[in-house]
């Protein structure tokens, strides 16, 4: 045989040697990976498993001790007497004032004429989005849901 064809055959025998010892540390690599993994995923089941003990142990010691009737008792409704409200102006400008719970719309209405040196204009405030009429200056703050605070948009009619 000729030099050359014996330098490919040992070259070929050499590659297919490394091809042989690649497969093989690649076959090592992803045993080791996967045993990596499962490792992993056993100690996350464990860390699971713990903090649902602690959970459990947490709540039998709280729920012991506190009786249950007063955590279903419903709160009473607040009564407010003063109503905030913040006046937004068709200038950009907010007037903040505080009115008694049972004043009306129409002395809204008076602050605004009186303050704003405004003549005609509408009420309305956005959420809830409500446009007031004139029929609404009678009622009080309170019953119009304005109390404890509230924003209302002045706009030029």
């Amino acid at each position: 045989q000729s030099s050359s064809k014996q330098w490919y055959q040992r070259r070929v025998a050499i590659t297919a040697g490394d091809a042989k010892a690649l497969a093989e540390d690649r076959r090592r690599q992803k045993i080791e990976d996967e045993k990596a993994r499962k490792a992993v995923l056993d100690k996350i089941k464990q860390d699971r498993m713990n903090k649902m003990k602690a959970k459990e142990t947490a709540n039998k010691e709280e729920v012991a001790p506190q009786p249950a009737p007063q955590a279903a008792a419903p709160q009473p409704a607040k009564e407010y007497d003063e109503c905030r409200l913040q006046l937004r102006l068709p200038t950009g400008q907010a007037l903040v004032n505080s009115f008694k719970a049972e004043d009306t719309l129409g002395d809204v209405v008076a602050f605004v004429r009186d303050t704003a040196k405004l003549d005609t204009f509408g009420l309305m405030t956005s959420f809830p989005r409500k446009q007031f009429q004139p029929s609404d200056y009678g009622f009080s703050l309170k019953s119009l849901g304005l109390c404890p605070s509230s924003v209302v948009i002045v706009s030029k009619q």
